[in-house]
């Protein structure tokens, strides 16, 4: 053979050794579940109820790499004035969770894909992504506060992996959430600010009145 032949199947062989394995791709769910609006104020609204297989709906077990399943559920939620969201969601796996993601949207990102290296599944669309938190292990919670929110519609996804490879171990047997809406307050400037101006204009009223009073 060839001794230049030779030495480039050689390399060939190499940097296809050496090559990254390519990130598993998986199809994130198109459903949206409607939390209709939220208050400010008002109790903490509770969300994914344990049972998963009523009312809630999204992907739960779905094949995702290495014998592992994944899921992802999306939650709507509105805002009819300015406000504080805090917003607090626990995960619970047959087995082993080994990724729970929460993230909070401006817009939908409803149908983008999630793709993960190994055990851990990102977001590749963050379009609209106003914040987010990531934990391990069973019963993980994650916890998000996002300030100064205007009035409007948010989303909240939720997603996964799941080490179980059996159709009991591989699904989610637990997702609860709460979503907790406070008022922005007004900052102290703009009380002060308004003070000021309430006040000038007593004064200026009260310069006022002497002469209007004069005139009649």
């Amino acid at each position: 053979m060839n001794l230049k032949l030779f030495g480039a199947l050689i390399g060939a062989v190499m940097l296809a050794v050496a090559a990254p394995a390519s990130a598993a791709t998986v199809t994130g769910t198109s459903i949206v579940n409607s939390e209709g609006t939220i208050n400010a104020g008002a109790p903490a609204h509770n969300f994914a109820p344990t049972d998963l297989t009523n009312g809630v709906q999204g992907i739960n077990g779905d094949d995702f790499t290495s014998g592992q399943h994944y899921f992802d559920y999306i939650f709507k939620f509105s805002l009819n004035g300015p406000a504080n969201v805090t917003l607090s969601a626990t995960a619970t796996a047959g087995t082993n969770l080994k990724d729970f993601h929460a993230a909070l949207f401006s817009s939908s990102p409803a149908g983008t894909d999630l793709v993960g290296p190994g055990l851990t599944i990102d977001l590749t669309d963050t379009t609209g992504l106003l914040t987010a938190a990531s934990t391990s292990g069973n019963g993980s919670t994650n916890t998000l506060t996002a300030l100064n929110l205007a009035s409007g519609d948010y989303f909240i996804r939720l997603f996964g992996a799941i080490a179980g490879n059996s159709a009991k171990n591989s699904v989610l047997t637990d997702l609860s959430g709460a979503i907790t809406v406070a008022a922005t307050p007004i900052p102290p400037a703009l009380l002060l600010f308004g003070t000021a101006l309430g006040l000038m204009g007593f004064v200026g009223w009260r310069r006022q009145a002497p002469a209007g009073s004069a005139a009649a």
